[in-house]
């Protein structure tokens, strides 16, 4: 039950993902009272299950170094002890027709070493044109308006087809053809621009992928244990309407209790987002496209089953693959595989499906035998998970990138009301976190 509470200087959180929570503990930090309402799932999309008696992440499992957000927040947390890196086991692109290997520290795909043996599969021809991206002055592509314009101009086609158009359309749900460098591979102009090529531009300025020991679920349990320390309050409840008073905000919940507080965030996606808000940021959230539902579905089999262990991405027209992509979970994590002693652990994304469970289980089955290679049996199979998300559609994907600079330019000079979520920052914890951040600061001025 949500205490009615008349504090001084309470911040009302509405959202209860890494977001919220992030912005609550900054808040909570300062030393204002915190109310989180969270109607959901605490945590949002990290979060885990136990499976055949293994702790696994069933959300996010990694993040980007880039920007040291993540980082920041972990060391703060007391948890930087347990960041790694994981085993290069390298990524393929799957196609009907077979499957390619994906250049080793290639960003989205694109390489950033051109002396990969990859690039020879692509043919001599492919090979020799991506490998002029060495040679060709730094000029070439710089007005580039698309990634895949840069891409092609830079290293050709067949690098294009490979690899980036497949990983943007899967991983990013964009049309490389359609974003702007930038967008994606921030900065990239002003590198190339110094550096001459490319595959020079993009090594080491992007970050690297990490995860922590144990799961990423520990952030979850590490900042609600650090709210609630400080005396910060997580209701498992929704907000329904607010309303300006006196104090700020007057906040009415699915319980039907109230809170006041002199700061609001919302830190949840649009489509959640109480009726009462004003309609400078209101008439945007109305019009912003319902989220995207994903199911990944984690597979705990015996054994490796003689394949190849290693990530997978599902370009268009995989045949009879119905998974975007595969992780092969205790190839790719050390502590995973520790804990596992000898099972694997598999995690296979999908467009929602509308299957029953057993169904979806043996069809994750036969999709990672397929892009692995193993062979493996219902009776390897010794437990499976389901998950459902909600992925929001970002500003990016969604095209709504105007708007976005509206809804924040509304709020710029307010200290009783800001927004955040990877809705608004874009996919991803290193953007999550850091917006997070800038929000809780916004409300602290």
């Amino acid at each position: 039950m949500v205490r009615r509470s008349g504090l001084s200087g309470v911040k009302v959180v509405v959202g209860g993902g890494v977001a919220g929570l992030t912005a609550a503990r900054d808040l909570a930090r300062a030393g204002y009272p915190v109310v989180v309402l969270e109607g959901g799932s605490t945590g949002g999309s990290v979060s885990s299950r136990t499976l055949d008696g293994l702790a696994v992440d069933v959300g996010a499992e990694g993040f980007a170094t880039r920007g040291g957000a993540v980082v920041s927040l972990l060391e703060e947390l007391g948890l930087a002890d347990r960041v790694t890196s994981p085993r290069p086991t390298g990524t393929w692109v799957h196609r009907p027709d077979g499957a390619t290997r994906i250049p080793d520290g290639a960003v989205l795909g694109i390489p950033t070493r051109l002396d990969d043996p990859a690039l020879d599969a692509l043919g001599e021809e492919a090979a020799a044109r991506a490998r002029q991206d060495e040679t060709l002055p730094g000029t070439v592509g710089a007005d580039a308006q698309t990634l895949g314009t840069l891409v092609r101009t830079r290293m050709g086609e067949g690098v294009l087809r490979a690899w980036p158009a497949p990983l943007v359309a899967g991983v990013h749900r964009l049309d490389i053809d359609a974003v702007d460098p930038e967008v994606l591979l921030p900065g990239v102009r002003a590198r190339l621009a110094e550096k001459g090529s490319l595959a020079a531009a993009l090594r080491g300025g992007n970050g690297e992928l990490a995860g922590l020991r144990g799961g990423i679920f520990q952030v979850v349990h590490a900042l609600v244990g650090e709210i609630t320390t400080l005396g910060g309050q997580i209701v498992e409840s929704g907000a329904v309407a607010v309303e300006p008073d006196l104090q700020g905000w007057r906040v009415r919940t699915t319980d039907d209790a109230v809170v006041h507080g002199d700061g609001l965030l919302l830190a949840c996606p649009p489509w959640w987002w109480p009726s009462g808000v004003p309609e400078a940021i209101g008439a945007i959230a109305r019009a912003w496209p319902q989220p995207r539902p994903v199911d990944v579905v984690t597979l705990v089999v015996a054994h490796d089953g003689g394949g190849r262990r290693a990530g997978v991405i599902v370009a268009d027209g995989g045949g009879r693959v119905r998974a975007r992509a595969l992780t092969y979970s205790t190839a790719k994590w050390d502590w995973l595989a520790e804990d596992a002693r000898g099972r694997e652990v598999l995690r296979l994304t999908y467009d929602a499906l509308d299957d029953p469970d057993d169904v979806v289980t043996r069809q994750a089955l036969a999709d990672a035998a397929a892009l692995t290679g193993a062979t493996w049996t219902d009776d390897d199979v010794l437990a499976a998970d389901r998950t459902r998300w909600l992925m929001p559609r970002s500003a990016i994907e969604s095209g709504m990138t105007e708007q976005r600079a509206a809804m924040r330019e509304a709020v710029t000079d307010r200290t009783d009301l800001a927004l955040t979520g990877g809705w608004l920052a874009g996919t991803g914890l290193a953007w999550t976190i850091a917006d997070a951040r800038a929000a809780a600061a916004r409300l602290l001025a």
